[in-house]
C-alpha cells in the first residue's frame, strides 16, 4: 500500500533519505504545473518547482499534519514562491489591461449570460489564447484560478492557502473570471 505524503514526511524526519525523494517525485508535476501557469514560462516554472522544494526541504520539520493536508501547505509555499519571482521581475504592466481603443477592461461589465472563462477552462478551448490572458490577472486573482482549477483545490483550501476569508477568494474567482472574459473576447 501507498504511504501518504504524511508518512512519508515521517519517515524523513526520522532519517530515511529517500522518504524524501518519494514525497518531491509524487508532487513535482503539481508544483510544476501551477508554476507555469501562473507565470507562462518554462523557465519561470522550472525555477519556481525548484526553489519550492527546496524551501520545503529547508522547513519541512515546521510542517504539522494537525495544521492541514501536505498538499495545502504544500501549493501556499508554491504561491509565494512564484509571487516572489513576478514583483522581482515586475512583469506584468497595468497597461496590459487597456484595449487599443485605450479603454479599461477592468472597469467593463460582463452579462452573466455569455460563455464564461470557466467554461472555456473545462471545455479546454482556446488554451493558449487562455494561458496568456492568465499571466496578465493580478497575482491575487491568477491564484485563486490556478489553485482551482489546476490543482483543483476547494475555496476553502485556497483560503487556508492565501490566508484569505474564503469568500474573499470567491470574490477574486468571479472578478478573474470577468477579466479573462473580456481578455479572450478582444484577442483576434
Amino acid at each position: 500500500m501507498e504511504q501518504s505524503n504524511e508518512e512519508l514526511i515521517a519517515l524523513y524526519v526520522r532519517g530515511n533519505e529517500n522518504a524524501f525523494e518519494e514525497l518531491t517525485r509524487r508532487n513535482l508535476t503539481m508544483v510544476y504545473s501551477f508554476a507555469l501557469r501562473f507565470t507562462g514560462s518554462e523557465y519561470d516554472a522550472e525555477d519556481i518547482t525548484q526553489e519550492t522544494f527546496v524551501k520545503v526541504w529547508r522547513n519541512i520539520h515546521r510542517y504539522k499534519v494537525s495544521a492541514g493536508k501536505f498538499t495545502t501547505w504544500l501549493m501556499r509555499i508554491a504561491r509565494n514562491t512564484a509571487v516572489d519571482k513576478i514583483r522581482k521581475k515586475k512583469q506584468i504592466p497595468f497597461s496590459t489591461f487597456e484595449t487599443a481603443q485605450g479603454k479599461n477592461i477592468l472597469e467593463e461589465t460582463v452579462s452573466d449570460t455569455e460563455l464564461l472563462a470557466e467554461e472555456m477552462m473545462i471545455r479546454g478551448e482556446d488554451e493558449k489564447d487562455l494561458q496568456e490572458a492568465i499571466t496578465t490577472l493580478p497575482p491575487s486573482q491568477r491564484d485563486v484560478l490556478l489553485l482551482h482549477y489546476t490543482n483543483r483545490l476547494t475555496f476553502e483550501e485556497i483560503g487556508k492557502i492565501l490566508k484569505q476569508p474564503t469568500n474573499t477568494v470567491k470574490s477574486r474567482h468571479y472578478r478573474a473570471l470577468i477579466i479573462l472574459r473580456k481578455l479572450l473576447d478582444a484577442s483576434p
